[in-house]
C-alpha cells in the first residue's frame, strides 16, 4: 500500500511539474518571439525612414551653416513686409528646410505609433536625438507648433505621406493665410535673429542636427561631411551644449571638439 501511494504521489508530482515547466517554456518562447518581432519592426522602420530624414537634416544643416557664416544677414535685414521675390525666397527657403525636417519627424512618429524604435540600436540613438531636439532649451518653437508646422509641409500621399515641393510651399505661404499663421511663430523666431540670444539658439539647434548627421551617418554615405562653426558659438552656448546636450541627452556623440572647438589649456 505504501509503495502504491508513493508511486501515485510521484506520478502526480511529475505530471504537475512537467506541465508547469511546459507552460514556462512556452511563455518564454512567446516572449522571445515577441522581442524578435519588435526588433525586426523597429529595424524595418529605421531602414525605411532614416535615409530621407538624414537628407532633410543635411539640407537644413547646410542652410544653418551658411546663415551662421553670414552672421544671419538675411534675417537681420529682412523687411517687415516682404515685397521682393528675393526676400520671399530667402525667408521661405529657411522656413521650408525646417518644416521639411519636422515633417520627416512627423512621418517617423506616425510610422512608430505601434513600434518601439529603441529595440534597434540606431533607432535608440535616433530617439535620443529627437528627445534632445524637442527639449525645452533646445527646440526653436513649442512642440505643438513644431508638429503643426511639420504637418503644413506634408502631403497625404498614397500609400504614405510625403514632403511637399518647395515651389508648392512658397505658393501656399503667399496665398494660404491659414498656413502662414501656423508658420508665424517660426518666422518670428527667425526674425528675432537680429538679437544675439536668438542667433545662439538657432546655432545650438544646428549643432544638434550636425551631431545627428555625423552620428547616424558616420561615413557620410547619405550626407556631406561639413566642418562645425565653433567660432560662431558664445562661451555660454558652448557650456550649455557640452553640459546639457552632450552631457545628458547625447552621450554617444563623439569628437565633440568638432562642434565646440578645442578646450583652452
Amino acid at each position: 500500500m505504501k509503495e502504491l501511494w508513493t508511486a501515485i504521489t510521484t506520478y502526480i508530482f511529475g505530471a504537475l511539474t512537467g506541465g508547469w515547466l511546459k507552460d514556462v517554456v512556452e511563455h518564454l518562447f512567446a516572449l522571445l518571439q515577441s522581442e524578435r518581432q519588435s526588433a525586426a519592426a523597429a529595424r524595418r522602420i529605421v531602414e525605411a525612414q532614416l535615409d530621407p530624414l538624414l537628407k532633410a537634416a543635411d539640407e537644413l544643416q547646410g542652410k544653418l551653416r551658411s546663415i551662421a557664416e553670414e552672421d544671419f544677414k538675411e534675417f537681420r535685414c529682412l523687411p517687415n513686409i516682404i515685397t521682393f521675390q528675393s526676400d520671399l525666397v530667402n525667408v521661405c527657403s529657411t522656413l521650408y528646410l525646417l518644416a521639411q525636417f519636422w515633417c520627416r519627424l512627423e512621418i517617423l512618429r506616425r510610422e512608430t505609433f505601434h513600434a518601439d524604435l529603441t529595440r534597434d540600436k540606431r533607432g535608440k540613438i535616433l530617439m535620443d536625438f529627437l528627445f534632445c531636439l524637442e527639449s525645452r532649451k533646445v527646440r526653436l518653437v513649442d512642440r505643438a507648433w513644431q508638429r503643426a508646422i511639420g504637418e503644413c509641409a506634408m502631403t497625404e500621399g498614397n500609400p504614405r505621406p510625403e514632403v511637399m515641393l518647395f515651389k508648392s510651399f512658397v505658393h501656399r505661404y503667399q496665398f494660404d493665410g491659414e498656413m502662414k499663421r501656423w508658420l508665424e511663430p517660426l518666422e518670428q523666431m527667425l526674425r528675432e535673429c537680429k538679437y544675439p540670444r536668438a542667433r545662439q539658439r538657432v546655432l545650438q539647434y544646428g549643432v544638434v542636427v550636425h551631431a545627428l548627421i555625423d552620428t547616424l551617418d558616420p561615413k557620410h554615405y547619405t550626407t556631406r561631411d561639413r566642418p562645425g562653426y565653433p567660432n560662431k558659438l558664445s562661451h555660454r552656448t558652448k557650456k550649455e551644449i557640452e553640459g546639457r546636450v552632450f552631457g545628458i541627452y547625447l552621450r554617444e556623440v563623439k569628437n565633440k571638439a568638432k562642434y565646440l572647438g578645442a578646450r583652452p589649456e
